[in-house]
């Protein structure tokens, strides 16, 4: 959800996890991490943690900010940002790793204040959803004209910004055509783990974006089995959505703590 813990994006192989009948399209799987902007400029020896565990994407995020989850300014590539959340530090970032041989998805991030959930941001008035989209799609269309200029290997429209989603499909649909125009590489968007299968956006998509922090146990120290038993109905229903929409399901987020209890709530990050 709105921690971000350490994460990995990968491609699952969509119908065929169930045995079903159709055959996968999945060549390639995706092994990455999101990767944190820094106040400074990102260096080699930053980069060598990924080699070293044979990552082979990151995924970049910067940040547009609102004062609150019912407020419709966005603010973005501000000089009051650390330099990997704004427009010249993510180019400066995607620039070194792809020198590294490490692919990109650029993927824009909303913060509201005192980290409220995006899931739940509502406009009062239509006014006011029409002043937060029109910030909104200059916030993604910057960041799609970066990922076309730094030949980013996928781009994420949005992340976990359900109610948004939800209540104002047509405006993202022109959105994604907008995209289209100008980025030819694959597009995404990113829905948290219990609203993935409410989207109404996925056929106008690449890949269908979950940020996976599906519970799978209840137990302090779940056994292998106890997740892998866990993990059944979420396979059931990714498996589903891919067959529906015909496209293979991203990992957009994904991670689970060493800690007890990890598996009841991987999202939580407040212990």
């Amino acid at each position: 959800m709105k921690n971000y813990v350490h994460s990995i994006a990968l491609l699952i192989l969509g119908c065929c996890l169930l045995g079903c009948s159709a055959t996968t399209v999945v060549s390639e799987k995706i092994n990455g991490v999101s990767f944190v902007a820094s106040r400074d400029t990102l260096q080699q020896k930053h980069i060598i943690p990924l080699l070293e565990i044979h990552a082979d994407y990151a995924a970049i995020m910067p940040f547009g900010f609102v004062r609150d989850k019912n407020h419709p300014e966005l603010h973005f590539n501000s000089n009051r940002q650390w330099f990997g959340e704004r427009y010249e530090g993510v180019k400066q970032y995607i620039e070194l790793l792809r020198e590294n041989e490490i692919k990109v998805m650029l993927k824009p991030h909303i913060w509201i204040w005192r980290g409220v959930f995006t899931g739940d941001m509502k406009m009062d008035s239509e006014a006011d959803w029409v002043l937060f989209e029109n910030s909104y799609e200059e916030f993604i269309l910057l960041y799609a004209q970066l990922a076309e200029e730094t030949h980013a290997d996928l781009l994420c429209i949005g992340t976990e910004l359900f109610n948004f989603v939800d209540q104002r499909p047509d405006f993202w649909k022109q959105l994604i055509k907008k995209v289209r125009a100008t980025y030819t590489g694959k597009i995404t968007y990113a829905e948290n783990w219990d609203k993935v299968d409410r989207v109404a956006i996925w056929e106008d998509l690449d890949f269908i974006g979950a940020d996976a922090y599906f519970p799978v146990s209840e137990a302090q120290t779940p056994t292998i089995e106890d997740a892998l038993a866990g993990w059944k109905p979420h396979k059931k229903l990714l498996a589903s959505l891919s067959k529906q929409y015909s496209k293979p399901v991203l990992f957009t987020e994904f991670g689970y703590r060493s800690a007890d209890y990890a598996g009841k709530e991987p999202w939580a990050s407040d212990r």
